[in-house]
């Protein structure tokens, strides 16, 4: 009986995911399934260790559950960053590297064991034949007949990342939700769920910005519309310097990746207008925002075909443009966000000394740079870059 129990308890929990997770990307519905299945046990073992009844949860499920649904394919990181859920307080993450395994020649002068194969750095034209620096080419059949060759290896480098915590309370009196509900038809404990959750997702958002824009570190380039570049004689010409600026970063993006040129942007609402009046910029606004989220950083629109846009809506004017490559593997990223409890509560409870309903709201998740040096796919600094603005005038 106990079995039965708990086989239709699974069964309602996997048909209820599943409707949260309908419409969602394959990507973000594996990353809302690890998150959604971390706040059900930790509902659990609240229920379990008596932190909070079982009729609470059945509220907070209804409340919490889709919040997350709501909140967490809407945050920055997905579109910028790698999402790698945390099925655990600590967990790790891997990336690849493919490196030289021997010294070559054998004297060190040339390529030394361990150096990153395919890096800029260290490009070898002779690893794999005559071995001769100064006159590479390949080698006599005789001398390689029989040899398998210099050896490549692969390696996977691991990081540990550990959960972190942000917390938020809030306070409310009997009368108020009275009030709420007897005048107005509204759930007061439902609307401040909703609205701690945007501000723990707005902070998160900015969080990430600004360890991003702090990777990047000084604007690369400046551009400053008073000096101008080349001979602009109108508005339309200097904007257009400025996007080329912001193509010709896009493109040592790739360059620095061996990837593909940087395909996502970042600025202030001051992007919008500069990019749809740069002469022959080919900026496409967005007509419906692909990317609403509730933080006030939106999807704004695509820039000659390729670098995706997004307004910080809390970013200053003057604020740097940030641009970066994201890959299709979540592994092929600057940094990493990896969210473990998005958004939990235990319900309210009462304030003996005031009366009123209180309640604590937690966000779990961690974060991680993964840089081991200038010549490894690793370095989160390759993945970005940022270019400052100064004095930008649209007349």
């Amino acid at each position: 009986m106990a079995n039965q129990i708990k086989m239709n308890e699974a069964a309602k929990w996997q048909s209820l995911k599943e409707r949260y997770m309908k419409g969602l990307s394959a990507k973000a519905a594996r990353n809302v399934s690890v998150i959604m299945e971390n706040t059900r046990r930790a509902l659990n073992e609240a229920v379990a260790s008596g932190a909070t009844s079982a009729s609470n949860i059945a509220s907070i499920n209804r409340q919490v559950l889709p919040l997350i649904r709501r909140v967490m394919p809407t945050v920055i990181a997905n579109e910028i960053m790698g999402v790698v859920p945390m099925s655990g307080p600590v967990a790790q993450i891997t990336t690849m590297r493919v490196q030289y395994a021997e010294t070559v020649p054998a004297n060190g002068a040339g390529v030394v064991a361990g150096t990153e194969a395919l890096s800029p750095d260290a490009l070898a034209r002779y690893y794999s034949g005559n071995q001769d620096i100064e006159n590479p080419d390949a080698a006599e059949t005789a001398d390689l007949e029989f040899r398998m060759g210099s050896k490549i290896k692969i390696q996977f480098p691991k990081e540990t990342v550990t959960a972190k915590s942000h917390r938020l309370s809030a306070e409310w009196s009997i009368e108020a939700k009275q009030d709420a509900q007897s005048q107005y038809d509204i759930d007061l404990e439902a609307e401040i769920f909703a609205g701690v959750a945007q501000e723990m997702t707005l902070e998160i958002d900015q969080l990430m910005l600004y360890k991003l824009r702090k990777l990047a570190g000084v604007p690369a380039v400046v551009f400053d519309q008073a000096a101008g570049s080349g001979v602009g004689i109108s508005v339309a010409d200097r904007h257009a310097n400025f996007a080329s600026l912001v193509g010709q970063q896009a493109a040592l993006i790739g360059k620095r990746t061996r990837r593909d040129r940087a395909n996502w942007g970042v600025g202030s609402y001051n992007i919008v207008p500069l990019f749809d009046s740069a002469k022959n910029s080919g900026f496409v606004s967005s007509t419906e925002g692909s990317f609403e989220a509730p933080t006030n950083t939106k999807y704004v629109g695509t820039l000659n075909g390729y670098l995706k846009t997004y307004v910080d809506t809390y970013a200053a004017d003057d604020e740097a443009f940030m641009i970066g490559y994201k890959g299709t593997n979540e592994a092929d990223a600057p940094a990493f966000y990896c969210p473990y409890v998005p958004l939990m509560t235990y319900g309210a409870v009462i304030n003996y000394e005031t009366g009123a309903f209180v309640t604590s709201f937690l966000t779990r998740y961690g974060y991680i740079e993964l840089s081991n040096s200038n010549t490894s796919l690793g370095n989160a600094q390759d993945y970005i870059s940022r270019i400052g603005m100064k004095n930008i005038k649209f007349f």
